[in-house]
């Protein structure tokens, strides 16, 4: 920046220098317009220079801006690429040991080929989810995917979803609470799509939850719209981890969440489905405390 304005300012100094020696030299001049003269191109000098340092100053900035645009999307570009190879690294490494394992003679073991052969089929099927949740990001963010947008009931789709996940629940003793009162009301959107939003971030309460803790399902109404609220007493989110919890396989704890399943996808997931929807989703945690996550839904106002 001083560079090039220093060189400026040298250009402009010589052509003033260059003026006044040719004014200096018009022995007919007068003293007094010589001043005058001498003033006036010394101001229009100074306006020219303070010009092009307002003019650089108030372009620096959205440079500056720019490249850390630009720096930030690189960095994010780099962890991705780097999250993705790390996510179908695994998988095909475990069917790989799997696969040579049988073949060098373990298929014929019976004590053994046969949890192989399972094991190999659970790496399988997590490729299958990660390839799956890719397309499904994919296509929410190229605006492919076309939402169905129906009314039907909250209540009912949530109490479908709970009874899928009643097995699960139960084995860690989690309860769930459903205000069925505040969800017995009909809304307009993607009924699977928000289904999957829903069962999404159920399925993360159990997971993160305590034994013997809680999951609260409710929904607070507008006049057009209603704020859905799942609310568990688990582990919690550090303020640190929530700007990023919506990243694609960004993981708060990525030791415990592969312990857990998952492909790390399902919350990015999430906010593309509600943001397609022309919704926001939101989320306040505590750790040690539990989580709340929250998301709008256009629902029916049979008064309008």
């Amino acid at each position: 920046m001083f560079k090039e304005i220093n060189i400026y300012v040298i250009f402009i100094t010589i052509i003033l220098l260059l003026s006044l020696i040719a004014l200096y030299s018009i022995e007919a001049m007068e003293y007094n317009l010589f001043l005058l003269l001498f003033s006036l191109v010394f101001i229009i000098h100074i306006v020219i220079v303070s010009l092009f340092i307002y003019n650089f100053n108030h372009r620096e900035p959205k440079k500056n801006q720019e490249l850390i645009t630009l720096k930030t999307v690189e960095k994010y570009r780099r962890e991705f690429f780097g999250n993705v190879s790390h996510e179908l690294k695994t998988p095909i490494f475990n069917i790989q040991g799997y696969v040579e394992t049988l073949i060098n003679g373990a298929l014929y073991d019976k004590s053994v080929n046969k949890k192989y052969l399972k094991r190999t089929s659970k790496s399988v099927d997590r490729l299958i989810y990660i390839i799956q949740d890719l397309e499904t990001i994919s296509q929410l963010e190229s605006e492919e995917l076309k939402l169905e947008m129906t009314e039907w009931n909250l209540k009912g789709v949530i109490n479908e979803i709970i009874d899928q996940f009643e097995i699960k629940s139960e084995q860690k003793k989690i309860k769930f609470i459903h205000d069925k009162k505040s969800t017995n009301l009909k809304v307009i959107a993607d009924k699977d799509k928000i289904t999957q939003v829903l069962t999404n971030l159920i399925s993360n309460s159990i997971k993160y939850g305590k034994k013997g803790g809680f999951i609260k399902i409710r929904c607070h109404q507008t006049k057009n719209k209603c704020i859905v609220s799942i609310k568990d007493n688990g582990i919690g989110i550090s303020d640190k981890n929530i700007p990023r919890l919506f990243e694609r396989f960004y993981r708060v704890d990525k030791s415990r969440s592969r312990e857990q399943g998952g492909t790390g996808l399902g919350l990015a997931i999430v906010k593309h489905i509600v943001e397609a929807h022309g919704q926001e989703i939101s989320v306040q945690s505590n750790v040690g405390k539990g989580t709340d996550f929250t998301f709008s839904i256009n629902s029916v106002n049979y008064d309008s």
